[in-house]
């Protein structure tokens, strides 16, 4: 590729990661209702259907998310030097998630307690003098302590970090040939697919909180290796029908044995063979979603750059406000339909009020949010806004 096909800008690569922002709304209001998991507010009355969302949505959403960080994190080395781009992921993640853990986050836990065991938690400050020293549930659903859904800002900080190296060793000039060989050959379908075994051993691998990062390391790189070579994408292209058949043959069916199964052995039989296909149903659901991302949203919007800046901090703060509102909605005498309405759409709004009237009208707060410092003014500069993951 010349210069300017390799720093051609990717507007399919902006929507997909910009929609799954947006697709946080439904889903964490989902899992108010959903009857798989606990959740920091939760219904007393849980939604099958909201469950099945939940269960076809979160198989492939952080990957997705974690794929994309991937392909920007090759534009950026693209332009950047390694010292810049270390620099870069400390300004964009690491002073966004001390910030969201120290002030953003606290809440969820002050009303997941209030909602959990009634109203004897007692004030806000007392409830922070034990949260910063309770370590014993790291998912933080009841009260204790958690980084909550800012654990994608920490994988994504340290995993950068980790896979610079390699990052180096692809984009090396002087390792062009090999690394064109290596493209060539694995961007063939057959090789391509089968990789997805790597996801099924990272899974044996260990996972604090429930988060593998060994699998999200995986994904991490693999969103920046099929963003350095044109040869990946003209293949998801190629098979993305096939694909998408496939998809929804296998997506089902690992649904049915799943819930026909939920009681199996850890490394049973079973439990292998359900592994095995929810990772390539991974694998297939990411192919389908490039694939067709390229072909519907590769263009260019006066949207796309307002959503690019907002998207970001939007994800910080989104679910603090959905626990605040989701206990309150809860309280109302009312059916699951328009309950899960009224979070997502109220969540949605304040989080898009918050960011357009006190988010980025401050170079402190678009600092702490991760969002670049730039001159505010009333208009937005197209030319002046770049993703922030």
């Amino acid at each position: 590729m010349n210069g300017e096909e390799k720093l051609a800008r990717r507007y399919d690569i902006d929507w997909l990661r910009n929609l799954g922002i947006l697709l946080l709304f439904p889903f964490h209001s989902a899992r108010v209702f959903d009857h798989w998991d606990p959740f920091y507010v939760k219904s007393d009355v849980l939604s099958w259907g909201l469950t099945w969302f939940v269960s076809m949505t979160s198989y492939w959403f952080m990957p997705l998310l974690f794929w994309l960080a991937g392909s920007a994190s090759w534009y950026a080395l693209s332009r950047r030097s390694n010292r810049q781009y270390i620099k870069d992921r400390f300004s964009r993640l690491f002073i966004p998630l001390l910030f969201g853990v120290f002030i953003i986050v606290p809440p969820q836990g002050y009303f997941a307690k209030l909602h959990h065991t009634g109203e004897t938690v007692g004030s806000y400050i007392n409830f922070l003098k034990t949260f910063f020293t309770d370590f014993s549930d790291l998912s933080g659903y009841f009260g204790t302590f958690t980084p909550a859904h800012l654990w994608f800002i920490l994988y994504l900080f340290v995993l950068s970090l980790i896979a610079l190296p390699f990052f180096s060793f692809v984009i090396n000039k002087k390792r062009h040939h090999t690394i064109e060989k290596f493209n060539v050959a694995f961007s063939q379908p057959i090789i391509f697919i089968l990789f997805f075994i790597v996801l099924v051993f990272t899974q044996i691998l260990p996972a604090p909180g429930g988060q593998n990062p060994f699998y999200f390391l995986v994904i991490f790189i693999m969103g920046f290796i099929t963003c350095s070579h044109q040869a990946y994408q003209e293949m998801f292209n190629r098979i993305r029908f096939k694909a998408l058949i496939l998809m929804l043959i296998l997506v089902p069916t690992w649904m049915f044995l799943m819930y026909q199964n939920q009681d199996a052995l850890k490394y049973s039989t079973i439990d292998i063979s359900l592994t095995f296909l929810r990772m390539f149903n991974v694998w297939l659901s990411l192919i389908i979603l490039l694939g067709y991302g390229n072909k519907f949203l590769n263009f260019p919007s006066k949207l796309l750059p307002y959503l690019n800046e907002a998207a970001f901090p939007i994800y910080i703060i989104h679910q603090s406000v959905l626990v605040v509102i989701g206990y309150f909605v809860l309280k109302l005498n009312i059916s699951t339909l328009p309950m899960f309405l009224m979070i997502m759409l109220l969540t949605l709004a304040i989080s898009l009020l918050v960011y357009e009237f006190i988010i980025k009208r401050t170079a402190f707060t678009r600092w702490v949010f991760g969002v670049k410092i730039r001159k505010v003014t009333n208009h937005v500069d197209n030319n002046q806004i770049k993703s922030s993951l």
